[in-house]
């Protein structure tokens, strides 16, 4: 991923990179990236790892976005129309980005934060 592929959604797109000391395990990792987006002010549109590296795509959008995003709230899918309520305590990292257990009338499951930003 680069910069470019999250532009058009999030025009604040901000890129940045860390070196960790050792190669962490998937907890350590979500762990240190929750940690720097709180202390930078940011909120994660994705993630992606590669030994001792991991980038992170963090837009101020995105933070707004994740902010309004907890138990209780309702979401509209973009693609049907159907509104749903968020039914997990607050987002949670999966596969590299930020994600909320949603239920719609006629199902439920996890969905990308991002999959409901316009």
């Amino acid at each position: 991923m680069v910069k470019e592929d999250f532009i058009e959604k999030f025009p604040d797109v901000k890129v940045q990179k860390f070196e960790t000391k050792t190669v962490l395990c998937r907890a350590d990792a979500q762990r240190l990236i929750k940690e720097a987006m709180d202390s930078l002010g940011m909120g994660l549109i994705m993630m992606e790892r590669s030994g001792r590296w991991i980038t992170c795509f963090t837009s101020v959008k995105m933070k707004n976005a994740l902010d309004k995003m907890v138990k209780g709230a309702k979401l509209t899918d973009p693609n049907t129309g159907n509104c749903g309520v968020i039914v997990s305590d607050k987002p949670f990292l999966m596969c590299g980005e930020f994600c909320v257990e949603v239920e719609f009338p006629e199902n439920s499951g996890a969905y990308s934060c991002e999959y409901f930003i316009d």
